[in-house]
């Protein structure tokens, strides 16, 4: 998927996050945002995504030679996010039988899933019992799983220990390659298969 940002600026009450910001992301490229607290990282890729509207500017994607309204961009975006929510009151196996309804997977099987994650005992606890790592696990392993062309990553390991952060860039090596991807962070190991990196 092409995305081209054309001037986006975002403006809340307290005053402007971003100004005029414009950037060009290649159909399968890699791009990393970095930038300080409050830069607007999260901002621009929750824009990206479709989760979060502009106040000015535009977001233009193509993907197969045609344009893919705004308003679609959800059916073509995966999202992990350190600040996200997941579903609580489901288990990792109802989490995925659930998204599996909506978007397609590129793993079919829910025991490939979860040994995947590392989530097979914890099958059938609810998520709202599981640590910050577990819920990070499991949002990345979703994401990634999705058969979708874009993928974008928000301070992906902040609660990951180093055994896992070594697992996260297995999950991008594995299942990454194809797609358009864009992780804001200030970790290079989050964004260690980026090809280029913009500051905000």
């Amino acid at each position: 998927m092409h995305i081209s940002v054309e001037n986006i600026s975002k403006r809340y009450t307290t005053g402007w996050v971003l100004k005029e910001f414009s950037l060009q992301i290649p159909s399968k490229s890699k791009i990393a945002i970095t930038g300080p607290n409050g830069s607007g990282k999260s901002t621009l890729v929750q824009i990206i995504a479709g989760y979060l509207s502009y106040t000015k500017g535009d977001v233009i994607y193509s993907y197969m030679d045609k344009t893919i309204h705004r308003d679609n961009i959800y059916q073509h975006v995966s999202m992990s996010a350190a600040y996200a929510e997941l579903d609580e009151e489901f288990s990792p196996t109802e989490i995925f039988k659930h998204y599996s309804q909506f978007k397609k997977f590129v793993i079919t099987e829910v025991k490939e899933f979860l040994d995947l994650v590392d989530l097979k005992r914890e099958r059938n606890q609810s998520i709202s019992s599981f640590s910050s790592g577990m819920k990070q696990r499991l949002s990345i392993g979703l994401a990634c799983c999705m058969d979708v062309p874009l993928l974008i990553m928000d301070e992906p390991t902040s609660f990951l220990d180093e055994q896992r952060k070594s697992w996260y860039q297995d999950m991008l090596i594995n299942f990454a390659q194809d797609k358009t991807v864009i992780i804001a962070s200030n970790d290079p190991l989050d964004y260690s298969i980026c090809d280029e990196v913009i500051s905000v």
